[in-house]
């Protein structure tokens, strides 16, 4: 599953980052943090290796958590999870992209999916720092 140095640079990215941002932040964070940490690993499971096709499980999985996280984003009204729910969009649309069009090669298309990915894990940093902040503030009495 974690074959590459890429992959296993990204596993090692994304778990320092979710860890900070859950022990730095509140509930939104936390939650955050697990999903980001759970989708990352069922992504990099489910994952054709082959890169001929598109990534149909992968689009099911993005397409899920675009909902959660457009769903949190107007429900928590953080500015950071709305940057996260957009940058989700933005993945699942380079799974939408690739089976529309698919002289997209397939080198473009992962190329797009790692940018939008690690975009995703820059805003649950910025969670996390947000988290950090507000723990620092004197409290309203």
């Amino acid at each position: 599953m974690f074959q590459t140095t890429a992959s296993q640079i990204g596993l090692v990215v994304t778990t320092l980052i979710c860890l900070f941002a859950a022990w730095a932040g509140g509930r939104e964070q936390r939650t955050i943090a697990a999903i980001v940490m759970i989708g990352w690993i069922a992504s990099a499971a489910a994952e054709d290796r082959s890169f001929r096709n598109p990534q149909y499980v992968t689009l099911a999985l993005d397409g899920l958590l675009t909902v959660v996280f457009a769903t949190l984003a107007v429900r928590w009204r953080a500015t950071w999870l709305m940057g996260l729910a957009a940058f989700q969009i933005l993945t699942t649309a380079t799974h939408f992209a690739m089976i529309l069009d698919p002289r997209i090669w397939p080198r473009a298309s992962i190329t797009a999916y790692l940018v939008w990915s690690y975009a995703v894990l820059a805003c649950v940093a910025w969670g996390g720092v947000e988290g950090l902040l507000d723990r620092r503030r004197p409290r309203a009495r």
